[in-house]
């Protein structure tokens, strides 16, 4: 390819790629630009998790040349054994990349991203020839602008006690969603019905905004200190994590409250993630301070709202869990439909003891 024509194509890519601030957006953004600067058969992206100095992973997403676009695994995360992928353990103990491994009838380009000091995942790039020198400068330089991007990202999105997403990128995280609906609906609009078909899966059921606040916290830090208090947000927040699956986000909205997004699910799926949730709560046992439990309230997110409107009508259904006992969860639709609850002022600072 002529470098002229490279060169702007080129940083239009690293253009479009540094202006995202959602995590996800921003693994579509690099997929993109590889596919467009390398000829691959496949890319695949691992997302990968440690415990106990165990590694395991889990494919997140994966380009195939014969289709039209990028497929996401919105399931709740099933992570694997490394062992079960050998070349990626030689990657992980050298943490270096390996180029040109010959797997079957294909050749592999595999990239670990590390984000201080930690491998978070892996791109692996797969064809039936072998890759030249300069693609595999060419997706290296790539890889290395989205792991710097994304390391500054980390730093400035995550709250520092609990390391889910902070209360100031709520905002972004709502918006990118929003525009990912609406880009959606358009291009759902001028498709053909073969290719609705085979999206209508993976994008046609909703999103839904819950509101998530403890019970009694006051009472806990009262009664057992901060240090403690601080303990059981931490706890939270890693059930949390393992409740909900990679593309749903998690924020700490500040003290005790919290929130989550959950994306493509129906009503009913949508319910069950959020009640096995506040079954984990309630049964894990917190040190010192015993049982911990959680009232949830959620509402569908539709491209017309806005980040007050849909946290505001989470609210109103949180507030009716608390005023009718706490430990449940339940939805705004619902209850407005049986009168239970009706529009009210916004509340933007949630204070429930």
């Amino acid at each position: 390819m002529d470098k002229q024509q490279t060169s702007p194509s080129l940083l239009h890519h690293l253009d479009n790629l540094t202006r995202h601030r959602d995590s996800t957006l921003l693994q579509k953004s690099v997929m993109d630009s590889l596919i467009a600067f390398v000829s691959v058969d496949s890319i695949r992206l691992y997302d990968i998790s440690s415990s106990e100095s165990n590694f395991y992973i889990s494919l997140s997403a994966i380009y195939k040349k014969d289709e039209p676009h990028i497929n996401e695994f919105e399931a709740v995360v099933k992570f694997k054994p490394l062992s079960e992928h050998p070349l990626f353990i030689e990657i992980l103990q050298n943490t270096t990349s390996i180029t040109n491994a010959k797997v079957g009838n294909l050749y592999l380009c595999c990239i670990p991203i590390m984000v201080n000091d930690t491998p978070i995942s892996i791109f692996e790039l797969s064809r039936t020839t072998r890759f030249e020198l300069t693609e595999i400068d060419v997706f290296r330089g790539i890889l290395a602008v989205f792991r710097n991007y994304l390391s500054l990202l980390e730093d400035s999105q995550r709250d520092t006690l609990t390391n889910l997403h902070n209360r100031k990128t709520f905002d972004q995280g709502f918006s990118s969603l929003l525009e990912e609906m609406s880009d959606f609906h358009t291009k759902s609009e001028e498709a053909q019905p073969t290719e609705l078909e085979r999206r209508s899966r993976q994008y046609s059921q909703q999103h839904w905004l819950a509101v998530v606040d403890i019970d009694h916290f006051k009472r806990i830090n009262d009664q057992f200190g901060h240090l403690y208090g601080d303990e059981v947000l931490i706890l939270m927040a890693n059930i949390m994590r393992s409740s909900f699956r990679r593309h749903d986000r998690l924020y700490r909205f500040g003290g005790e409250e919290f929130i989550v997004l959950l994306r493509n699910l129906d009503e009913e799926t949508a319910y069950e993630r959020l009640e096995q949730f506040r079954k984990k709560m309630e049964a894990y046992d917190f040190p010192q301070v015993g049982t911990v439990t959680i009232s949830i309230g959620f509402t569908m997110v539709t491209p017309s709202d806005s980040p007050s409107q849909v946290i505001g009508h989470a609210d109103e259904a949180l507030y009716f869990a608390k005023e009718h006992g706490r430990n449940q969860v339940q939805r705004y639709e619902s209850l407005k439909e049986q009168g239970l609850v009706a529009e009210k002022t916004v509340h933007t600072d949630i204070e429930l003891f």
